[in-house]
């Protein structure tokens, strides 16, 4: 009886078609064209980066935030706020960014998206244990809550 348990839940598990082939299992859901969760934009955001020059954000978060404008997931009025201890601008930072995103995005490259994502740019410079650094930080996060309606969604 337990040898039975066990071929069933095996069986429901890894079950065999015609011929001994194993079935194919449905493919992911979240990757279902007719799934209607994933066209949801969320509203206008800011996403504050701190470390942003750092391995981390170089290699994943970066190139992830472009995969997701290139696919039409980041809302129209979105910022990128990196913050890090560097004595940078914006200018630095977007530069940064464009060879991290192209370096190691995971879809194609394509300049009319990162013209959208560079425009979204900024920078803070601040170490973690300077007050007035987080000062410039909240200041820069209400100038963003005028120019991109953010509305502290940060």
């Amino acid at each position: 009886m337990a040898a039975e348990t066990r071929g069933s839940a095996r069986g429901a598990k890894g079950a065999k078609g015609a011929k001994g082939k194993p079935q194919q299992r449905p493919g992911n859901p979240l990757r279902d064209p007719a799934d209607r969760r994933l066209p949801r934009i969320p509203p206008p955001c800011a996403l504050v980066v701190f470390g942003i020059t750092g391995d981390l954000a170089q290699k994943k978060l970066l190139p992830a935030v472009y995969d997701l404008a290139n696919r039409g997931l980041l809302p129209t009025s979105f910022v990128l706020l990196g913050f890090a201890r560097r004595d940078w601008g914006d200018g630095e930072f977007i530069d940064l960014a464009h060879k991290a995103a192209k370096e190691h995005a995971r879809t194609p490259w394509r300049q009319v998206v990162w013209n959208r994502v560079a425009a979204a740019c900024k920078f803070v410079p601040g170490a973690f244990d300077d007050d007035n650094a987080f000062d410039t930080l909240a200041e820069t996060l209400l100038a963003l809550d005028e120019s991109h309606g953010v509305h502290g969604n940060a």
